[in-house]
């Protein structure tokens, strides 16, 4: 494996200070192209100094990558908080606004998603139902799965260059917009989800641009309308950044869809998304949606210590199935919202006949 160092003058690894962006090379981690592989070139390189002293460099790579994965440091799984601080440029985020379950561990980390080991995570990009989001993620391995588990990347730029042009013209015109119910016994508790009781919610409405219903005394219901793609505000790219198939009840599979659906109804169902107009995803779209982020995925096998530093808008992830205990921890930094990037449709005036966001409406 041939990897690349920074392009600095070269000097004997005995002479070079263990925070010297040379004593870390950056290469193709074979033989996939996502995420580029980060090694020290001696022993004792600490990871969360060197992070912290060429952090410039660490952002320059996820910006032509997408993510970048460092192996092999001695610090491990425990570097995760400082490296993605470091990275972000600010504190680490508390995960609010979840549609899916995980553990908290207390110092700003979190479990990962915390479903049954035999069911795929579809790709997606952290949060981007919800009107903020982490620009950057950090994953670490703080113990492999015996089989399977990796963390699937896709390159966000070339899912949206692969996909149908009428397809993407129809979102880029409506958006995607995400629905959750919530009723007793199903998915997340509200309070957990939305960070607070009763008396918070027409707060939360207006600060999230979220609409609010109170359906029944036992059933809550948000629905958000976001855009379906984004300019990367440094890059300039323009990427898929929603979650139109992962977040739809079909994520599931249509077996345990239809038993969900017999159970608690079609209004019911804890989470699902539609188009921006508030029409029903076709199968055919939902399909095309997959099939190119099946393209560009690619994988590898978590190794214990690793550290992944994925760029939010650039690379989405998701999960595969796996056996035995595997636990890799998840933080996020450098929090952006929807005003802090151009957006199709655009986050002002109406488009296609309808409203880019909901400021704090609830019925």
């Amino acid at each position: 494996m041939s990897l690349r160092t920074s392009r600095m003058p070269q000097e004997p690894l005995r002479r070079r200070s263990l925070t010297d962006a040379s004593v870390v090379a950056f290469g193709p981690l074979e033989p996939v192209a996502l995420p580029v592989l980060a090694v020290p070139q001696r022993p004792g390189v600490p990871l969360t100094m060197w992070v912290r002293a060429n952090a410039e460099l660490v952002r320059e790579q996820l910006h032509q990558y997408g993510a970048v994965l460092f192996r092999g440091f001695e610090e491990g799984a425990d570097a995760l908080r400082p490296v993605v601080e470091a990275v972000g440029g600010d504190g680490a985020l508390a995960y609010q606004d979840g549609a899916t379950p995980r553990s908290e561990l207390g110092d700003g980390i979190y479990s990962s998603t915390e479903y049954p080991a035999d069911q795929t995570i579809e790709m997606h990009n952290e949060a981007c139902y919800s009107w903020s989001w982490p620009r950057v993620l950090g994953f670490a391995c703080a113990l492999p799965s015996e089989t399977g588990g990796q963390t699937p990347l896709a390159d966000s730029r070339k899912v949206l260059r692969r996909l149908p042009a009428d397809l993407v013209a129809r979102l880029e015109r409506q958006g995607v917009r995400y629905i959750r119910n919530y009723t007793p016994g199903v998915g997340i508790p509200w309070q957990e989800a939305l960070g607070c009781d009763e008396s918070g919610l027409d707060a939360y409405a207006e600060q999230t641009r979220v609409r609010v219903e109170r359906v029944a005394d036992d059933h809550l219901r948000t629905e958000a309308l976001r855009p379906a793609v984004a300019r990367h505000p440094d890059t300039g790219e323009w990427v898929w950044f929603n979650q139109a198939t992962s977040f739809h009840l079909s994520t599931i599979g249509d077996e345990l869809a239809a038993e969900l659906l017999g159970q608690v109804g079609s209004e019911r169902v804890p989470k699902t998304s539609r188009a921006g107009d508030g029409s029903e995803f076709t199968r055919a779209e939902l399909d095309a949606i997959r099939a190119a982020f099946a393209a560009e995925s690619t994988a590898f096998d978590w190794q214990l210590g690793d550290v992944l530093v994925v760029d939010n808008l650039l690379a989405s992830h998701g999960r595969a199935p796996f056996t035995g205990k595997r636990q890799i921890r998840v933080a996020m930094a450098a929090a952006a919202n929807w005003e802090d990037v151009e957006a199709r449709p655009a986050l002002d005036g109406p488009q296609a006949g309808t409203t880019t966001h909901i400021k704090g409406e609830r019925r």
